[in-house]
């Protein structure tokens, strides 16, 4: 059984999220929490195989978060879905330990196959273009 983790502020992302994920994945254990929310218990008290985030204020601590995570599990996979679509925040969240990043103006099939790709234990980039 799979088991990810949606960590967005907004409850309709992660409903759809959840929706899309549960779709394909009709066994998968799918957690929900808001940003900030309680990361670190959640994180310790289940297991999870993935963590699906949001990068909120990227420029103001996003990235501060991501790198707490990877520090404190350096094996669980990470994929940000951002509304942040400039070039520059993909390749910064890969380099804080991000496995991926993609934007939420991105098709549900785009998002299952960044899902697979990371469990798989591979990297995914959708490479936004720069407004």
């Amino acid at each position: 059984m799979i088991r990810i983790l949606l960590a967005d502020d907004y409850t309709i992302i992660r409903k759809g999220v959840r929706q899309i994920l549960t779709q394909a994945y009709p066994t998968a254990e799918i957690g929900e929490i808001e940003e900030g929310e309680e990361w670190m218990e959640k994180l310790r008290g289940t297991p999870w195989d993935m963590i699906i985030s949001d990068l909120p204020q990227p420029d103001k601590g996003g990235y501060l978060a991501l790198q707490q995570i990877r520090q404190d599990f350096p094996a669980l996979p990470v994929l940000i879905l951002s509304l942040y679509t400039k070039e520059h925040h993909a390749f910064r969240a890969l380099q804080s330990g991000a496995s991926g990043y993609l934007g939420k103006d991105a098709a549900p099939d785009e998002l299952l196959w960044a899902v697979r790709q990371i469990l798989s234990g591979k990297k995914y980039i959708a490479i936004p273009k720069d407004n």
